[in-house]
């Protein structure tokens, strides 16, 4: 046996060696519980005074987002405030919608709380074409981050996907979306620029142009974009089979709030509306100062075929022959011929924003607007924290096996738990000392009692 057995075997025959010593005393038994290690809370510090948690904290322990769409609305106008109230109750986003004006469609929403919040824009998708119909121009995706107050206003367009051609508003150009239409071959054999003087113009088959996403606020009395992501083209009536699929082209951005905020020049098809522009033709879309509607399709179409294929909310332009042009912060030129797509616009971040990722045509529908808190997370070990609403904190997140410290940055190790021997030693020493205390007061007390007895037995002279 260890030293370490025999001083324990040597602890415990001392406790009951002085115990039995009181003599009047039998066995005592020892009951009692050991303290368990108590589970400490991280450090929680009272929020500032005066101010109030606005979010309540989410069970997943993130920080909430709020998603904008277009309420169910399609077509030349938004939506109104009976379908928000319908898509987003439950959700937790609440939004008071214009009924006139310019803000006719528009969301108001206003933040909950001071702060950073990324804020993610999704233009709207393109119509597609008659006999263009395999793919859409995909409306850009803009992403860029924003200082908030606490109630500030936004107001948030929701783009609106163009209207394809197909299936059409006649039974001609029913069939003609079928290929079961002979004009529909011969129009698609030549272009109409090359027609003899005289003979029919072909009219219509091409897709509106997709609506732009705006979101902005309201300064001095004037709008003032945030950030603008533009809509899609709409697809042409015909696709060029020998020059295959147009080439992608690097999606245009704008940040100077200097720049003209213009609109497509369309021949025939309308243009898509910008930011400050007018509208000149009843196919043009229009402008958000001008309530952002889509652009009607052109009346030829509509007088030959029955073609109206309109723009998209966001001034998306309408269609003819060629696609509407997608509604953005500046419209791009476009011409009215059998092949020509309606051209994609410019998008627009301020310049006093931070831009999150670069932009992207990946909508293929109708936009979207997403709004969340942006955490800045760079200072963690792991670059990566959650948002706290009750502290009103961002908490950094520690690796496994590791607890945040005080200073909400470091990480460190977990207290290693003690071993099953030294838990045995301690629960031995406890138990010997607690044995020698009530020992000796039992000692203590006999030998107490015994005086007071001497004390009252009388006395022999």
């Amino acid at each position: 046996m260890g030293s370490l057995g025999q001083l324990l075997l040597w602890l415990g025959a001392a406790g009951t060696i002085l115990c039995s010593s009181s003599g009047s005393q039998g066995p005592f038994l020892l009951s009692s519980r050991l303290p368990t290690p108590s589970s400490r809370d991280p450090k929680i510090t009272a929020p500032p005074s005066g101010v109030e948690p606005t979010l309540p904290l989410n069970p997943s322990g993130t920080e909430r987002s709020w998603q904008f769409s277009t309420c169910g609305a399609s077509g030349r106008r938004g939506p109104t405030q009976a379908q928000c109230d319908g898509t987003y109750a439950g959700s937790g986003v609440a939004v008071t919608v214009g009924t006139a004006g310019p803000l006719r469609g528009v969301q108001l929403w206003r933040a909950p709380g001071p702060g950073q919040y990324l804020i993610s824009a999704y233009g709207a998708a393109g119509g597609k074409g008659a006999r263009n119909h395999l793919s859409r121009a995909h409306g850009v995706f803009v992403s860029a981050i924003f200082s908030l107050s606490r109630g500030e206003p936004l107001y948030i367009l929701v783009g609106q996907q163009g209207e394809d051609a197909c299936p059409g508003g006649s039974r001609e150009s029913q069939l003609v979306c079928l290929g079961e239409s002979p004009a529909a071959e011969e129009h698609a054999a030549t272009d109409a620029t090359e027609r003899a003087p005289g003979s029919q113009r072909w009219a219509g088959g091409g897709g509106g142009g997709g609506g732009a996403t705006y979101v902005f606020r309201l300064r001095a009395g004037e709008l003032e974009p945030l950030l603008v992501a533009a809509g899609g083209g709409g697809r042409a009536y015909l696709r060029q089979q020998d020059r295959g699929w147009a080439q992608a082209t690097r999606e245009k951005l704008e940040n100077r709030l200097a720049a003209p905020g213009s609109r497509g020049r369309g021949v025939t098809a309308g243009g898509g509306g910008g930011w400050t522009s007018r509208a000149l033709s009843p196919q043009a879309g229009r402008s958000l100062q001008e309530g952002a509607e889509g652009g009607q399709g052109c009346a030829e179409a509509w007088a030959t075929l029955g073609w109206a294929a309109a723009g998209g909310f966001g001034g998306g332009g309408g269609a003819c022959t060629a696609g509407g042009g997608g509604g953005a912060y500046r419209g791009d030129v476009e011409t009215d011929n059998l092949w020509v797509n309606g051209e994609d616009g410019v998008s627009f971040i301020h310049p006093s924003s931070e831009l999150y990722l670069q932009p992207l045509a990946v909508t293929e529908s109708h936009g979207e607007v997403e709004i969340r808190r942006y955490l800045n997370c760079s200072h963690c070990p792991l670059r990566d924290c959650q948002w706290q609403a009750e502290l009103q904190l961002a908490e950094c997140l520690c690796p496994q096996g590791m607890v945040l410290a005080v200073d909400n940055i470091t990480c460190t190790d977990l207290p290693t738990p003690p071993g099953p021997l030294v838990l045995m030693v301690a629960l031995v020493v406890t138990s010997t000392l607690s044995l020698l205390v009530v020992c000796g007061v039992l000692i203590l007390g006999t030998e107490h009692l015994a005086g007071t007895a001497d004390s009252r037995l009388p006395h022999l002279h």
